[in-house]
């Protein structure tokens, strides 16, 4: 959890705007619903899924798998 989110490379303007918020490493993100962090300015599905990578969550809990 200690990754830094420079590490997950990230986008530029998605990183910039995370650092802006406060937000440095993974850890800082895990308190937050994932609707939450969809909300985030610039924030794209693959961004959003390497983030959720990090973090250990599924970026499709409704999605069966055949």
């Amino acid at each position: 959890m200690d990754m830094k989110l420079a590490d997950l490379k990230l986008r530029p303007w998605l990183l910039r705007e995370l650092n802006m918020i406060g937000y440095e490493v993974v850890g800082d993100l895990q308190h937050l619903p994932t609707a939450e962090l969809l909300r985030i300015p610039r924030m794209g599905g693959q961004d959003w899924r390497k983030i959720a990578k990090a973090l250990g969550r599924d970026p499709f809990p409704g999605l069966k798998k055949r």
